[in-house]
């Protein structure tokens, strides 16, 4: 079972890569195609779309004169089949996106090993150079480069509404979240809205709060290197359940999807906090809500959204605020192509050239190469959001754990046991148990 990336619609993306395109020429790379051959590359993806593509192919191909990109668009939905049948013929894609977790355990065996090429053209110290490229090794092998890196863990607030509230701060533990609430429903609008019928948001807010009990744990545990069935993920069981009973995750969120159901009341100005990652930073940007505004009216215009460690609710948490994730977009290079030169040059563009990744900063996506940051401009309240874009990129820089469960299996059973535990139709102890029951099971 593979988790559809629906934070991937972003709007103001486009809005972005394009006024970022005019700076490329500062940018250039120095790396260009020396080779007389005119190349065409194949480039398959879900994310960037069409209209995205064409900015980075665009200026790729301005500093590569002699290598033509030729980019396919496909719904997640149908992706993986889709390059499967590709790129087993070898009439398919020659660059190709990835995504960690079961889509790249199972493109694994079609990928070419890009180690020796990376070492050889970035560095030896390429691992160093960027963010989490040990989430793409498969087996010993090199399956893809990052490209844009993306981490949950954090609560998401509207700054307008708390401060209508006479809320200074977003909240720092569920005593001050609990009483927040009462504030902000005074106004008639909703505390915290998740769209619990989506299992991705609720395993991410479960990992925030194992992280908070254990930092780190969980990720040993989940691959049955030290028991799930276990006092700790009992309790973040119990404290999954609490934010039910305690009324700050709203009545009907089992009913509720998080996109759009939930982000739509959340933009609608309908909801105080919501549960989001860096993916919903152009949210900061005026260009994004003036793209919103006929999707949500005017008033999305006047709206500050701001990011912030979630709350303790564990109660004396050991950690709070570090984000988890990794690559949320990938490049990986068919095993069948035989354009492998060309296809390594634009795979490095993308992810290890400061033209190509400059592209992704402007996005407010978090580039995969570290040395090249996000971009603050454009932002609504650069004071408040600043600060929050540079704690993002510390965090990201240095993940907690993976954001995806690789095993299918056990990503379904700790779905299906969350959900089961918010409903009430299963015990903490018995959904624990359940878990690591498919862990064991995928020994």
């Amino acid at each position: 079972m593979k988790t559809t990336p629906k934070w991937l619609t972003r709007t103001a993306a486009i809005a972005a890569l394009a006024l970022a395109a005019g700076g490329l020429a500062a940018c250039s790379s120095s790396n260009n195609t020396s080779s007389d051959a005119k190349t065409t590359i194949n480039w398959w993806s879900w994310n960037p779309d069409d209209n995205q593509a064409k900015t980075y192919i665009t200026a790729f191909e301005k500093e590569h004169p002699n290598i033509t990109i030729k980019h396919r668009f496909i719904q997640f939905a149908d992706y993986e089949n889709a390059v499967r049948l590709g790129a087993s013929s070898g009439s398919g894609p020659d660059v190709f996106g990835l995504q960690v977790g079961t889509i790249a355990n199972q493109l694994a065996p079609l990928t070419a090993d890009l180690d020796a090429q990376a070492k050889k053209q970035i560095g030896s110290d390429y691992t160093d150079q960027l963010i989490a490229t040990d989430q793409f090794k498969i087996n010993g092998k090199q399956i893809g480069l990052p490209w844009m890196i993306a981490g949950a863990g954090e609560i998401w607030y509207n700054k307008g509404t708390l401060d209508k509230a006479g809320i200074s701060a977003p909240p720092k533990d569920l005593a001050e979240w609990q009483a927040d609430c009462t504030k902000i429903e005074a106004l008639g609008q909703k505390c915290f809205v998740q769209g619990a019928k989506d299992d991705w948001v609720n395993l991410d807010v479960y990992q925030i709060i194992a992280n908070q009990i254990n930092p780190g744990g969980f990720y040993k545990a989940i691959v049955g290197k030290s028991k799930f069935d276990s006092a700790d993920y009992i309790k973040a069981f119990d404290d999954w359940k609490a934010l039910f009973d305690k009324g700050i995750i709203q009545s009907g969120a089992l009913a509720t999807t998080q996109y759009p159901d939930a982000n739509d009341m959340w933009l609608k100005g309908q909801a105080a906090m919501i549960a989001f990652g860096n993916w919903n930073n152009s949210t900061m940007t005026t260009a994004a809500l003036s793209g919103l505004a006929s999707t949500y009216g005017d008033q999305v215009k006047s709206q500050t959204f701001v990011a912030a460690p979630f709350p303790d609710v564990v109660g004396g948490a050991k950690e709070t605020g570090r984000l988890f994730g990794g690559p949320d977009v990938g490049w990986a290079i068919s095993a069948k192509s035989k354009k492998q030169d060309a296809a390594f040059t634009f795979v490095k563009w993308l992810t290890a050239s400061k033209s190509g990744q400059t592209l992704m900063g402007a996005t407010l996506e978090q580039p995969a190469l570290k040395s090249v940051p996000v971009a603050k401009t454009g932002l609504v309240d650069a004071s408040v959001q600043g600060p929050v874009l540079e704690e993002q990129s510390k965090q990201l820089a240095n993940l907690i754990g993976p954001r995806q469960i690789s095993n299918a299996d056990v990503q379904t059973a700790l779905q299906q046991a969350l959900s089961s535990v918010a409903s009430g139709q299963m015990s903490s102890k018995d959904a624990a148990k359940s878990v690591q029951a498919a862990i064991d099971a995928a020994k």
